[in-house]
C-alpha cells in the first residue's frame, strides 16, 4: 500500500489508520467513565473507603503529565514509536489493574494506566495532523469528539453490565482485546517518515513539570477534603507554584524544551490554550453533576442515569459532527466558538433552574444545548492550534492544547466540588430539625441506596440541598463560559493549510 507522496496516505490506508486511532481513543476515553460504576464494589472488597478517590486521582495526575511529555517526545522520536509505546503502557496498566490484590496496588497500577491513556489522547490528534491537511481535519476532529461523547454514555452502561454480571476486574480486562487490535493496526499501517537528529532531552524540565503538576493535583484533591487553609495543602500549592516558575525558567534556556516558550508567542496558539483551560473547567461538570442529581435525588440506577444524560451527549455529537464538516467545507473556524459558547451558556442557564421536581424535559433541553455548544467549540480549538503552530511543534502544540483542557477539568472539579459540598452542608443545616445531623447525611451522598431509606423529612432535605448545589455549580459554569466568550472574540483566524503536517515539515527541511 505504498503511496507516491510520503506525506499523504492513500484513502484505504487513511481509513484503516483512523479505525485504529478511534479504537485507541475510545479505550482512553471510556476508561475515564467506566471505573466509577465499579468503585462501590471495589471499595467493599478491599475495605478502602478512605483512599478510593485516589483510584481516579492517580490516573488524572499521570495522564495529565503524559499528555505533554509524550507529545514532546513524539516530536523528537517520531509519532509512531511513541504512540505504540503509549498503547502498550495502557494495556500493561489495564492488565495489572485487573490483577490488583489491594487498594494500594490498584492506585499504583492506575498511575501506570494513566501514563498510557494520556499519551493516547494527545497523540491521536497529532497523528491526524501528520496525515490530514488542516482544511480536512475538521471532520475527523469532530468524529473524535463524538467518540468522546459516546464513551461518556457507554462507560456507565458497560460498567453497570459488567459489575452486575461479571467480576469488577473485567472493567479493566475488557481493554485488552480492543487495545491489542488498535496496536496491531497502528503498527502495521501507520508508516510515518521521520528524520532522526541529535537530541538533547530536558530532564530537569521534565522533573520540574512532573513535580509541579503532581503537587497541584494532590493539593486540589486534599484541599477539597480537609480544607484549603490546611498547612499541608498550602505547602503543596507553594511547591506547585515554585516548581512551575522553575519549569518556565528552565524552558527559556533548555536546548530542547519540553514546552517551548515560542508557542506562547503565537497569539492563536496562546488563545486556544486559554480557551481550552476555561472550557475544560466547565466541560466535566455537566456530566458529573447531572449524573449525581439523577442518582442521589431521582434515585436512578447507574444505567438509567447514563441514559438520562443522553441529550447532553447527543448535543455534543451533533455539534462536533456538523461543525467539523462545515470547517472542512468553508475553510474557516472562528465563527463556531462564537456560536457554540452562547449555546452552552443557554443550556447552563436552563440548568440553573434544576430542582427535585423539575420536569425531565426541561433538564434534557438544558443538557442538549450545553452539549451542543461544547461540540461546536472543542474541535475548533485543536484545529486552530495545529494550523497556526510551527510544523516542527505539531505534536507538542496538540498535546499542550489537551494538557490545558485536562488541567482546567481538574481545577474545575476540585473547586466546584468544594462549592457543591458547602452549599449542600448549609442547605441541610437550614432544613433539618437537628442541624448537627447534616454531617452524617453528607457522608452518604453518592450512596443512593442508603439515601433512599432515609425518613422522608431527611430525604427531602438531602434532595433539595443537592439540587441547590447542582444549580450553584451550573451558575458558576455559566460565568466561566461567559469568560470564554470574551477570549473567543480575540481568537484570530488564519486560512487553513491545504497540506499535511508531514508535507509541511518536509518542505521546511528542503
Amino acid at each position: 500500500m505504498a503511496t507516491p507522496d510520503p506525506g499523504v496516505l492513500a484513502p484505504r490506508e487513511l481509513k484503516v489508520v483512523l479505525a485504529g486511532l478511534i479504537m485507541a481513543l475510545f479505550l482512553s476515553a471510556l476508561d475515564q467513565t467506566i471505573v466509577g460504576t465499579a468503585m462501590p464494589t471495589i471499595v467493599g472488597e478491599f475495605q478502602g473507603f478512605g483512599r478510593f478517590t485516589w483510584v481516579t486521582t492517580s490516573y488524572v495526575v499521570t495522564s495529565t503529565i503524559a499528555t505533554i511529555l509524550l507529545g514532546k517526545l513524539s516530536d523528537l522520536y517520531g509519532r509512531r514509536t511513541v504512540f505504540l509505546g503509549a498503547i502498550s503502557v495502557f494495556l500493561i496498566g489495564s492488565l495489572l489493574c485487573g490483577a490488583a490484590q489491594s487498594m494500594s496496588q490498584l492506585i499504583i497500577f492506575r498511575s501506570i494506566q494513566g501514563l498510557g491513556g494520556g499519551g493516547i489522547w494527545g497523540l491521536t490528534f497529532a497523528v491526524v495532523g501528520d496525515v490530514v491537511p488542516s482544511r480536512e481535519r475538521g471532520r475527523y476532529f469532530g468524529l473524535f469528539t463524538s467518540v468522546w461523547a459516546v464513551s461518556s454514555i457507554a462507560g456507565p452502561l458497560i460498567g453497570g453490565v459488567i459489575v452486575d454480571n461479571f467480576s469488577w476486574r473485567w472493567i479493566f480486562l475488557v481493554n485488552l482485546p480492543l487495545g491489542l487490535a488498535a496496536l496491531v493496526v497502528i503498527a502495521t499501517v501507520l508508516k510515518l517518515p521521520f528524520e532522526r537528529r541529535e537530541i538533547h532531552i530536558d530532564w530537569l524540565g521534565a522533573f520540574l513539570l512532573v513535580l509541579s503538576i503532581s503537587a497541584l493535583m494532590v493539593a486540589l484533591e486534599e484541599g477539597g477534603k480537609v480544607g484549603w487553609r490546611e498547612g499541608s495543602v498550602t505547602a503543596l500549592f507553594a511547591l506547585a507554584l515554585a516548581s512551575a516558575v522553575g519549569f518556565v525558567v528552565q524552558q527559556g534556556r533548555a536546548l530542547e524544551p519540553i514546552l517551548p516558550l515560542r508557542l506562547f508567542k503565537n497569539d492563536i496558539v496562546r488563545s486556544t490554550m486559554i480557551l481550552g483551560l476555561i472550557v475544560g473547567t466547565t466541560m466535566m461538570t455537566g456530566g458529573l453533576f447531572f449524573a449525581l442529581f439523577f442518582q442521589d435525588v431521582r434515585f436512578f440506577s447507574p444505567t438509567r442515569s447514563g441514559l438520562a444524560t443522553l441529550p447532553m451527549m447527543a448535543g455534543m455529537f451533533c455539534g462536533s459532527t456538523v461543525v467539523g464538516r462545515l470547517i472542512s467545507k468553508t475553510g474557516t473556524y472562528k465563527r463556531f466558538p462564537l456560536i457554540g459558547i452562547p449555546l452552552s451558556m443557554t443550556g447552563l442557564a436552563i440548568s440553573t433552574l434544576i430542582k427535585p421536581d423539575l420536569p425531565y424535559l426541561v433538564i434534557a433541553i438544558g443538557m442538549f444545548f450545553t452539549g451542543l455548544g461544547m461540540g461546536c467549540t472543542m474541535p475548533t480549538l485543536s484545529i486552530a492550534s495545529q494550523n497556526s503552530a510551527d510544523p516542527r511543534d505539531l505534536g507538542i502544540a496538540t498535546s499542550a492544547q489537551n494538557f490545558f483542557r485536562s488541567l482546567g477539568s481538574s481545577i474545575g472539579l476540585a473547586v466546584f466540588g468544594t462549592v457543591f459540598n458547602s452549599v449542600v452542608r448549609d442547605g441541610l443545616a437550614r432544613r433539618l430539625p437537628d442541624p448537627g445531623a447534616s454531617g452524617d447525611l453528607l457522608s452518604i451522598i453518592r450512596q443512593p441506596a442508603k439515601l433512599k431509606l432515609l425518613p422522608e423529612i431527611e430525604r427531602v432535605a438531602v434532595g433539595t440541598s443537592i439540587a441547590d448545589g447542582a444549580a450553584r455549580i451550573f451558575l458558576l459554569s455559566l460565568i466561566f463560559t461567559a469568560l470564554a466568550l470574551l477570549f473567543a472574540f480575540r481568537l484570530r483566524e488564519e486560512p487553513l493549510r491545504e497540506t499535511t503536517g508531514l508535507q509541511q515539515r518536509a518542505a521546511l527541511a528542503e
